[in-house]
C-alpha cells in the first residue's frame, strides 16, 4: 500500500486577512488599490478630484477648478485689460503706427449706457450655436418623442453633423496652429521645423478638406518625428496630444448632415416635417447672412488687443502676467465646465469708466438646492454681477429671481455704504416701474472680501462630479 504524501501546513496567523496585491496599469481609467476591503469612505474632497480627472496631475481640468475657486476671475479682468492701455502710453515704442493703432482698439473698447443691452443681446447670441428655430424644434421633438429610442438617435446624429458642419473649419484653423506652434518650437532642427511649417500651411487652404486624409497621414508621421527628437520636452507632448485630437475631431463625410436630416425626416409625420422643413430653411439662411450681425464689438475688440499683444516681443515681454490672467478670465466663459451665461460690459459715461462682468444661472434652482436649507423651483434665474467704477470702487450684486420676484443683495466699498443704504431703497423700485417684476427681500452691506464663482453659484462643483452613489 503506497504511503501518504506528508505536507507540512504552513505557519501562518489565521486572524491576519491575507490580502492578494494586483498589478495595476498606470494607464487604467480607474484607480482602484484595493476592492477587497473598505476601510473607510472617501472623503467628498477626493471624490471630486477623482471624478473631475485631477488625479496624478492631470491639468487641464485642475486649472478650470482653480478658476471657479479664484475670486480674481470675478474682477479685474477688464482692469487688467486697461492697464495694459496705460502702460503702452507709457512705453518708447518705436512703432508709432502700431501704438496708435493699439490705443484706437482700447478706446472702441468702452460703449456708451445706451449700448448695453444691445451688447448684451450680441454676446449672448454668439455663446453657443445651438439657438434659433431648428434647435427649438428639436428641443420640443426630443421631450414628445422620449420613449421614442430611434428618435433620440437620429436627433443626435443630427446634431453632430451640423456640430461638424459649423466647426469643420475650425478644426483644421485649430490643427494648422498647433502645427506652427510645433514648428517655431523645434527652430533648431531646420529641416523637421521646416516641414511642420508647411503642413500648418497646407492646413490653411481651401484644397485641405478634400486632401484631409493624406495630410492627416503626413501629420502623424511627422509627430511620430518629434516625438523622436532631442528637441521634444513635455510641453511639446501636450500639443501633440492637441493634435492628435484635434485630427479626430473632423469628420470627412460631406453627406453626413444631408443623411441625418433625411433619416430624421422619415421619421416624422406630415406636420413635423413641415415644421422641420420651414426650421431647416430659417437656420440655413441665417447661418449664411447672419453671424456677422450677430458678432459682439466687444468681444472682436478684445480679441485684436490680446492678438496685438502677443505678436509684438517687446509689449508680450512686459505684459505677459496680464495677458496670460486675462486669457484665463476668458475661460470662465460659458463652457461644459462653467455652464453660466457670461457677459463683458466696460462702459464710459461722461467721464466716469465702468467695468462690469455679469454671470448668470438660468437653472437657478440648483444653486438654491445646494444652500443651506434652500429650495427652488425650475425657471429661477439666479445672478452674479461684479462692477468697478473707476474712482468709487468695487460692487457685487446678487439677484435671485422667483417668478415675478426678485430678491438682491448688494456689496458695495464699505466708505459708500450709508450713502448706497439712505438712498439706494428709495430708487430701486421707480427702476422696474411699468415691468412684471417687484423686489422681495433687499440687503445693502459692505464689500468684506472678493467672492469666487464657488461660492456664489453653489451647483457648480457638481456640475462633473461624475457617478454619485451612496452604499
Amino acid at each position: 500500500m503506497p504511503e501518504l504524501l506528508k505536507i507540512t501546513t504552513p505557519v501562518l496567523n489565521k486572524a491576519d486577512p491575507q490580502v492578494t496585491k494586483q498589478l495595476q496599469d498606470p494607464n487604467a481609467a480607474f484607480n482602484l488599490p484595493d476592492v477587497q476591503k473598505v476601510a473607510k469612505p472617501a472623503t467628498q474632497g477626493e471624490i471630486l478630484k477623482q471624478n473631475n480627472g485631477m488625479l496624478q496631475g492631470d491639468e487641464a481640468p485642475a486649472i478650470l477648478m482653480n478658476l471657479l475657486k479664484d475670486p480674481s476671475v470675478t474682477v479685474g479682468f477688464l482692469k487688467n485689460i486697461f492697464m495694459l492701455q496705460e502702460i503702452i502710453q507709457l512705453l518708447p515704442v518705436n512703432n508709432t503706427a502700431l501704438t496708435q493703432d493699439i490705443q484706437q482698439l482700447f478706446d472702441a473698447l468702452l460703449i456708451q449706457p445706451e449700448e448695453i443691452a444691445a451688447e448684451m443681446t450680441r454676446q449672448e447670441n454668439t455663446s453657443t450655436a445651438f439657438k434659433g428655430e431648428l434647435f427649438n424644434f428639436l428641443r420640443s421633438l426630443s421631450s414628445e418623442t422620449v420613449q421614442i429610442p430611434e428618435m433620440k438617435q437620429a436627433v443626435a446624429n443630427l446634431l453632430k453633423a451640423v456640430n461638424h458642419h459649423q466647426g469643420n473649419q475650425d478644426v483644421l484653423d485649430g490643427i494648422a496652429n498647433t502645427l506652427q506652434f510645433l514648428g517655431q518650437s523645434v527652430g533648431p532642427s531646420r529641416e523637421l521645423s521646416s516641414r511642420l511649417l508647411q503642413l500648418s500651411a497646407q492646413f490653411r487652404q481651401e484644397s485641405a478638406p478634400p486632401r484631409f486624409e493624406q495630410l492627416k497621414s503626413e501629420v502623424l508621421t511627422i509627430l511620430q518625428e518629434v516625438e523622436d527628437s532631442i528637441l521634444f520636452t513635455p510641453k511639446l507632448q501636450k500639443m501633440v496630444s492637441i493634435t492628435v485630437y484635434n485630427l479626430s475631431r473632423y469628420n470627412d463625410n460631406p453627406d453626413f448632415l444631408q443623411e441625418s436630416i433625411a433619416h430624421l425626416m422619415t421619421l416624422l409625420d406630415s406636420r413635423q416635417r413641415q415644421d422641420f422643413q420651414r426650421a431647416l430653411t430659417s437656420f440655413f439662411v441665417s447661418e449664411s447672412h447672419g453671424r456677422e450681425e450677430e458678432s459682439s464689438n466687444i468681444m472682436d475688440v478684445l480679441t485684436n488687443i490680446i492678438g496685438r499683444e502677443t505678436s509684438d516681443e517687446t509689449l508680450t515681454l512686459l505684459n505677459a502676467e496680464k495677458i496670460e490672467r486675462i486669457i484665463h478670465s476668458l475661460l470662465s466663459s460659458p463652457c461644459n465646465f462653467t455652464p453660466l451665461l457670461h457677459y463683458v460690459i466696460p462702459v464710459q459715461s461722461d467721464w466716469m469708466k465702468a467695468f462690469a462682468e455679469i454671470w448668470i444661472n438660468p437653472n437657478g434652482h440648483e444653486d438654491e438646492r445646494e444652500r443651506q436649507g434652500g429650495s427652488g423651483s425650475k425657471g429661477d434665474i439666479h445672478m452674479l454681477i461684479v462692477f468697478d467704477i473707476e474712482g468709487i470702487g468695487q460692487f457685487e450684486a446678487e439677484l435671485y429671481v422667483r417668478e415675478q420676484s426678485i430678491d438682491l443683495s448688494l456689496l458695495c466699498p464699505p466708505a459708500y455704504l450709508k450713502t448706497f443704504e439712505e438712498k439706494m431703497m428709495e430708487r430701486l423700485s421707480p427702476s422696474i416701474a411699468g415691468l412684471p417684476y417687484h423686489f422681495g427681500n433687499i440687503r445693502i452691506d459692505k464689500l468684506e472680501h472678493t467672492r469666487s464663482l464657488m461660492d456664489v453659484f453653489k451647483s457648480l462643483p457638481y456640475k462633473r462630479t461624475g457617478i454619485n452613489v451612496k452604499i
